[in-house]
């Protein structure tokens, strides 16, 4: 960094600096307009190289993708420009076409290629040894199939990152069905009232079965005038959680609470976790009392 210089680069690694950082990176480095002329060009490869495409987006880019080219070539020098700079304005036409570009860029086969590499024991016969390497390879994930179900092997191993399904009959909302686990060692501390505002809001937002319960009291003219005088978006969680009778006109909504009380360790502060700010355990004794006496 001290040559103003990024080395050992990847492709994938260019790629990213491409879609994401640059942005961020030359933000208050440049100039307005050659920021914007950057950052569209970086908004463009996000478009093309998203998951879904947006097809009016596509289309969009297929007419401005030259102004940006257009744009580029009054920063950069002529010799900068070749033709893969050139190759940009055909793009958002293969991405219309195409479709989804991860079926259709490098990356995957680069990978494959390293396998192959990988596979190699004698340099002197190169490809000799990749072909015994794949047939050992082919051999193994055959005999796999005869395993028994519980003997864990390459072919019922979960991945790295995966933390199995919860099977615990107690859970039945899906938002509380998603396993993880910690980074490093944890340990207990006690949630701030910002920190369990965002978790209550959370779970009144992206839960199924509160959704319809959620809808009503948007909807409800006696929450929307609440709504206004806080000089907020949407009905806070105090909102939503000072009066439940009006979600437990329904039948199931009692029970629905109740689990989601149970489940969600109610309005419990206590939690596994670090933080930098970590709160007074006594303070919390003075707000939760507070807040009690706003519930009643």
């Amino acid at each position: 960094m001290k040559e103003l210089r990024l080395h050992i680069m990847k492709s994938h690694d260019c790629h990213i600096f491409m879609q994401k950082l640059i942005p961020i990176a030359f933000r208050e480095m440049l100039p307005e307009s050659m920021w914007s002329t950057l950052t569209e060009v970086s908004l463009l490869f996000q478009i093309i190289c998203s998951m879904t495409l947006d097809v009016v987006k596509v289309q969009e880019l297929e007419d401005k993708v030259a102004t940006i080219l257009c744009n580029l070539e009054k920063i950069f020098p002529p010799s900068f420009f070749d033709s893969i700079e050139h190759l940009i304005v055909h793009l958002p036409y293969e991405a219309h076409v195409g479709g989804p570009v991860q079926y259709r860029w490098m990356y995957p086969f680069e990978r494959f290629l390293r396998g192959l590499i990988m596979k190699v024991k004698n340099k002197a016969h190169v490809e000799a040894s990749i072909v015994e390497a794949y047939l050992v390879e082919e051999i193994s994930i055959f005999t796999f199939q005869y395993f028994a179900p519980q003997v864990l092997c390459k072919r019922n191993m979960p991945s790295r990152n995966d933390d199995l399904a919860m099977n615990d009959a107690r859970i039945q909302q899906s938002i509380f069905n998603f396993p993880g686990r910690g980074s490093g060692a944890s340990k207990k501390r006690w949630l701030s009232g910002s920190e369990r505002h965002i978790i209550e809001m959370y779970i009144l937002t992206n839960c199924e079965v509160i959704t319809p319960y959620y809808e009503r009291v948007v909807d409800d003219s006696r929450w929307t005038e609440v709504v206004f005088q806080e000089d907020e978006t949407i009905p806070t969680p105090q909102v939503l959680t000072d009066d439940h009778n009006y979600a437990l006109h329904d039948p199931n909504g009692i029970q629905l609470v109740i689990d989601l009380n149970q489940q969600g360790a109610g309005t419990s502060r206590a939690a596994n976790g670090e933080s930098d700010n970590e709160p007074d355990e006594d303070s919390f004794d003075e707000d939760y009392e507070t807040e009690l006496d706003n519930y009643d």
